[in-house]
């Protein structure tokens, strides 16, 4: 006969184990990455912590792509404990901007409304439809502030 304590140790392993496995799931949904499509690297935001209702700078590498970049998804998630708030927007990019100044920094823009972690993801798709891979950051947001709020943390002098 199994004792109580040896069922109840052996159900705890079994939960710790279920949750580590969901815990390293991506936390939003992306596309699959096109083996053949651009690649993109070095995420970071500008400036890299912010407060509640402030802009930051979203800005990342192009390292390859074989074709015109026509469009870029950025997606996050702000945990609240076991709960989340989820949210997508396409940035808008210049493309004659990028196409004539060769560029290999794509940048776009993202106002987070509450506090908290904000774990960010971006993603780009090329002419023909191919996928690049994807990017993950982490944005940590303060709490905004009560009227009259300072002017909201300006960009780091040496980017």
């Amino acid at each position: 006969m199994v004792s109580r304590g040896i069922r109840r140790r052996a159900w705890t392993a079994i939960l710790l184990s279920a949750g580590l496995t969901t815990a390293c799931a991506p936390l939003v949904e992306m596309d699959e990455p096109s083996a053949h499509g651009p690649r993109i690297s070095h995420l970071r935001f500008v400036p890299s912590g912010t407060r509640a209702g402030c802009p930051v700078d979203v800005k990342f590498r192009l390292e390859t792509a074989t074709e015109d970049i026509v469009s870029a998804t950025g997606a996050w998630v702000r945990r609240h404990g076991r709960s989340a708030e989820y949210g997508r927007a396409t940035f808008p990019l210049e493309l004659d901007a990028v196409r004539a100044a060769h560029t290999e920094e794509l940048e776009g823009s993202f106002t987070p409304s509450d506090s908290g972690t904000y774990y960010y993801y971006v993603q780009i798709v090329d002419r023909s439809g191919r996928v690049s891979n994807v990017l993950r950051g982490t944005l940590p947001v303060d709490r905004a502030w009560k009227a009259p709020a300072p002017p909201c943390p300006a960009e780091a002098p040496n980017d």
